[in-house]
């Protein structure tokens, strides 16, 4: 059972405390490692065991290393009984004015679910919040958690959007070929990719996360990184985009795109992503061609998996990855809440 003692002098009764990352940090790790084992990828679990670590380290070094490096991990509250710490909520200021806090590592001991532990740490959640003037809570959920989602609807929680990450156990052989011509992308024409990117998010994602500049944007230094790791052989990243219609070329339409298709082709058996956009007025005509070049570009890459997330509301790409093979791994739904005057008293 991945619970843990608190120590023995500590006597409390039952019920919902701040969370004390020099008292209960292990513990959490262990919670949340158990809870959501089946979610975590490598570099969660790499990040949970740092955390296991510092909680067996001493005091001082341990409240030290918790205040520098666990940010995500030094504000929430826990449900503590008998001793032990049975519930966990975290709770991370989302944007630099305060107005929005995010709400994560929602998570009971299997063995006491049931008892209302989760939705009081959410009422001590959305109290702590609207305490510091936040105006807004946000938190994702799996959308086969249907107790958790009907727990957090039930306290006012509405969705805003769904991000998915799907997996397609070993790239196919012999691909079929695009059935339309696509346009071969440097590395440094960014902007239009960017562009597509902003035109292609929803205004509901956007609102969550908007697409910046910096995931797109390569620098010189980077290109020629991209291009000594192609050399080695390590990593391999290639970009085809399909040109936007326009009946009247203009400065301004010059370089869009209506789609665009990258490739990261790993070698060493590490999974090969992809990364696939296009523009709302596009939908339905132009995701299968993409997924189609994607794929014919990893004929010769080394046989791995392959990966990809994506918006799961855009219903026409969903189903062009399904026919391609491709399986959801994860479905993950937004949701969001307003922050009232009155949840300070909750």
């Amino acid at each position: 059972m991945a619970v843990f003692a608190l120590n023995r002098r500590e006597t409390l009764k039952p019920g919902v405390y701040p969370f004390n990352p020099y008292k209960h940090l292990r513990q959490v790790a262990e919670l949340v490692g158990a809870v959501f084992a089946a979610d975590l990828d490598a570099e969660s679990r790499g990040a949970l065991r740092e955390v296991r670590t510092i909680g067996w380290l001493s005091p001082v070094l341990g409240r030290l290393l918790s205040a520098t490096f666990l940010g995500e991990f030094v504000s929430g509250f826990v449900w503590i009984e008998n001793g032990r710490v049975l519930g966990n909520l975290t709770l991370q200021q989302y944007d630099l004015s305060g107005t929005r806090w995010r709400i994560s590592n929602v998570a009971v001991a299997p063995e006491h679910r049931g008892r209302g532990i989760g939705r009081s740490l959410m009422l001590a959640g959305l109290s702590e919040i609207a305490q510091r003037g936040g105006s807004w809570a946000l938190l994702q959920v799996r959308t086969d958690n249907l107790p958790a989602r009907r727990l957090y609807q039930s306290l006012g929680f509405t969705d805003v959007c769904q991000d998915g990450l799907w997996r397609l156990p070993v790239r196919p052989i012999n691909p079929p070929q695009p059935e339309i011509a696509l346009q071969r992308l440097s590395a440094l024409d960014w902007q239009p990719r960017f562009d597509l990117a902003q035109a292609a998010q929803t205004q509901s994602a956007s609102w969550v996360s908007p697409v910046t500049p910096d995931a797109y944007r390569i620098g010189l230094w980077q290109a020629w990184a991209d291009l000594i790791a192609d050399r080695l052989g390590l990593y391999r990243i290639q970009r085809w985009g399909v040109p936007a219609k326009s009946a009247w070329p203009s400065p301004k339409s010059a370089g869009r795109l209506d789609g665009l298709i990258e490739v990261r082709a790993h070698a060493f058996g590490e999974a090969h992503r992809l990364r696939l956009a296009v523009r709302p007025q596009a939908r339905g005509q132009l995701e299968r061609a993409l997924l189609n070049q994607g794929l014919c570009a990893l004929a010769e890459a080394p046989s791995a998996a392959v990966v990809i997330e994506h918006s799961g509301d855009h219903a026409e790409a969903v189903a062009a990855l399904e026919w391609a093979g491709f399986r959801p791994q994860r479905m993950l739904l937004t949701m969001r809440r307003p922050i009232t005057p009155a949840d300070a008293l909750l």
